[in-house]
């Protein structure tokens, strides 16, 4: 009779971390809320109802679940930063990717129901953008559970489980796209809705055409309407670039046998020039009217931003290119949005009351939008501040030596080796000082573990977070020969702007939502 084992081989010491409580059920949480909009797009291709009526009731559901997703994306590089060793809070891992498709797809699908929403349009293609999300969703739990992908990420690689998940997917999308290519095509000719609201300003304009107008499809090429469309198209193509790049190896090496890696250069080649047209189409949309108008206007009216995100490039000409134009492009969005706002309560044109008797007449999906495209802008900053000025230093240390990297030294004081109930470490006590006034700010305490149970080894960062920057520090295994321990010192500026940027991604996200929501309780 075979043994009974009593115990496992443990968790995986990069999982014993207070991110998996977090991040893991967040990401599901938002898998899972696209089965509501899949659920409403599958009935109303049956109950073929008209598309602004169907946009109405399940645009809140797409922006509530968009926000968990992008809340556990978030939560996912956080603890990636924390607890992997190297720094980085996105490695294009393919499990970090199969998140990021349907987050891609669900973005583009927000914008659209905005558009059918008010023009009673493209209902069909806002429908199949809801379908491909969910069942995206699915295809990223199948990938992962089933051990397909190789990643730090993955938990599970027995077959069977991903059979089971794999079956689920299959059922999901050939019923949903049969159910959709037998209905769509009997979808009747819609009308628009008998008035078009204007988007964040809670007014009305009326449709003077009547209920049975047909609107004429002569938008201006700088329309929000068309700006819209545009970025889809763009987010679209951005997740095709993903979607090749996380299956390709895989499916290449079924077909052949050959091993191959889609790296960072791929995706920073196609993806980075993909994001920043993004940026500059959500600049320029949000202010258009939706039948258009021409760009010279825009410009005049929103010159001081242009001009402010223009006064920076002096001081970052010696970076690379991408780096110049995400930074100059966010703060020119970022700055663009304040001024549009101060414009809107009439900031300094009127008395300081008046304006905060207007801020409280805009309306809640206004602030929404706001604070989510600031939160872009504020990303996209932070990301390019990151990666553009960060440094890392690595040497062998024994006490009393130090590592400089930008303005602070960081000072090896004591190595002790420590034993806890799962794991024995080596732990490294080290001081940080700032140099421009020969400040000790503070104590770090990285490790080096080996667990027990699992055979394992792995590394513990300490961070000192600051404002503006974090240092960064890990250490490896103690060289007995000459009394030294490896070291790596990383400085990461714009960590706190990257965590901020996606709060309020998300955070808009879900106060656009429940206002919709209450009007449907």
């Amino acid at each position: 009779m075979p043994g009974i084992e009593t115990d496992g081989l443990g968790f995986n010491p990069i999982l014993q971390d207070i991110g998996l409580a977090i991040h893991p059920p967040i990401l599901y949480l938002g898998y899972l809320g696209f089965s509501v909009p899949f659920s409403l797009s599958i009935a109303g291709l049956i109950l073929n109802t008209e598309g602004n009526v169907w946009a109405k009731i399940v645009r809140p559901w797409v922006l509530i679940s968009w926000s968990l997703l992008t809340l556990g994306i978030s939560l996912g590089s956080w603890w990636a930063y924390r607890e992997l060793g190297w720094g980085g809070f996105w490695f294009w891992d393919p499990v970090e990717n199969v998140s990021l498709m349907p987050w891609l797809i669900a973005v583009a699908l927000t914008h659209l129901l905005l558009v059918v929403r008010n023009f009673n349009v493209l209902r069909n293609f806002a429908i199949l953008l809801t379908l491909t999300t969910f069942i995206l969703s699915v295809t990223g739990t199948f990938l992962v559970r089933s051990g397909i992908l190789t990643s730090v990420h993955t938990f599970a690689d027995d077959p069977r489980y991903g059979l089971y998940i794999l079956a689920l997917l299959g059922v999901i999308t050939v019923s949903s796209l049969v159910v959709f290519i037998a209905f769509a095509k009997k979808n009747r000719s819609l009308t628009p809705p008998p008035v078009i609201p204007v988007l964040g300003t809670g007014i009305q304009e009326k449709n003077i055409e009547g209920p049975n107008y047909t609107p004429k499809q002569n938008f201006s090429v700088f329309s929000r309407f068309t700006m819209m469309l545009m970025n889809n198209l763009l987010f679209i193509t951005a997740f095709f670039i993903v979607f090749v790049g996380t299956l390709y190896p895989t499916v290449l090496e079924y077909l052949t046998g050959e091993l191959i890696s889609v790296g960072a250069p791929y995706y920073n080649s196609l993806f980075n020039p993909i994001a920043l047209a993004i940026l500059v189409l959500t600049m320029i949309g949000q202010y258009c009217s939706w039948q258009g108008n021409s760009l010279l206007p825009i410009f005049r009216e929103y010159r001081f931003s242009f001009c402010s995100a223009a006064a920076i490039l002096p001081f970052i000409f010696h970076m690379e290119l991408i780096i110049v134009l995400s930074i100059t492009i966010s703060i020119a969005l970022l700055i663009f949005i304040l001024e549009a706002y101060s414009k809107r309560i009439c900031l300094f044109k009127v008395a300081f009351g008046e304006s905060i008797l207007l801020a409280k007449k805009v309306s809640k999906s206004y602030y929404a939008m706001m604070l989510a495209h600031a939160g872009v802008a504020i990303l996209v900053l932070g990301i390019a501040y990151s990666v553009g000025w960060q440094e890392k230093k690595e040497n062998y240390l024994k006490i009393g030596d130090s590592i400089t990297v930008n303005k602070f030294k960081v000072t090896l004081r004591n190595i002790e080796l420590i034993k806890e109930k799962n794991f024995h470490a080596v732990r490294g006590t080290m001081d940080i000082r700032n140099l421009l006034n020969n400040k000790i700010l503070g104590e770090m305490t990285p490790e080096y573990r080996f667990y027990l149970v699992e055979g394992q080894k792995n590394v513990e960062s300490s961070i000192y977070h600051n404002l503006l920057s974090d240092i960064y520090v890990v250490i490896g295994e103690i060289d007995k020969s000459k009394s030294k321990i490896a070291a790596k010192v990383h400085y990461k500026p714009g960590m706190s702007i990257i965590w901020l940027g996606s709060f309020l991604i998300a955070f808009g996200s879900l106060l656009a939502a429940f206002p919709l929501l209450r009007r449907f309780s």
